[in-house]
This record gives structure tokens, sequence and C-alpha cells, in this order.
């Protein structure tokens, strides 16, 4: 079996080290155990910031969208315009028949 070894030295000058170190040796458990565990949820912590979250976000929406219905809104008409007047008629003609003439 082959075994892959890492010595790993605390500075008890620095808070936080000291802090880790204090905890390591205060173990029940195998410190081993321990340090694969907490390095893999390491990895698992830092994948998922990576990618993960967002993915776990999507189905969050997803699943509540699901109890969600939606309606459309009613629509909304526009009141039509009532018809020319002759007179109205008549002028707008002859200023389509001016426009035209400019062209002409």
């Amino acid at each position: 079996m082959s075994k892959y070894r890492i010595n790993v030295r605390f500075d008890l000058g620095k808070p936080m080290e000291a802090n880790a170190a204090q905890y390591l040796q205060s173990l029940d458990k195998s410190r081993n155990a321990f340090m694969v565990t907490a390095v893999l949820n390491e990895m698992q912590r830092q994948s998922s910031a990576s990618g993960g979250l967002l993915e776990d976000i999507r189905q969050v929406i997803r699943e509540e969208l699901q109890e969600v219905s939606f309606v459309a809104a009613s629509p909304v008409f526009e009141q039509a315009q009532p018809e020319l007047t002759e007179e109205q008629q008549a002028e707008n003609e002859k200023s389509v028949l001016d426009d035209l003439e400019m062209f002409g």
C-alpha cells in the first residue's frame, strides 16, 4: 500500500495557527481522518462556490416556479378613431396630392 505523507508546521506566534494547533491536539479522533475530511470539505466548498452555487439557485427557482400559475394580462384595446368628416377627408386627399406633385 502506498502512502503520501505531508508535514504541517504551525507558528504558535500567529493566533490563527496557534488556535488550529490547539484544536488538533484536543481531538479525540484521528488527526489524519480529521485532516482528510477538512481537505475534502474545503475542496467541495470551493467547487460549489465556482459553479455549483449557481446551479443550486437555479434548482430552487425551478422548484418554486412549479407551484406558481401564470395568467396573461387582459389585452389592452385602443379606442378606434372616429371616421373623418367629408371636409377632413377632402383636406387629407388634397394634402396627399400636393405631396405627390412634388415628385412629378
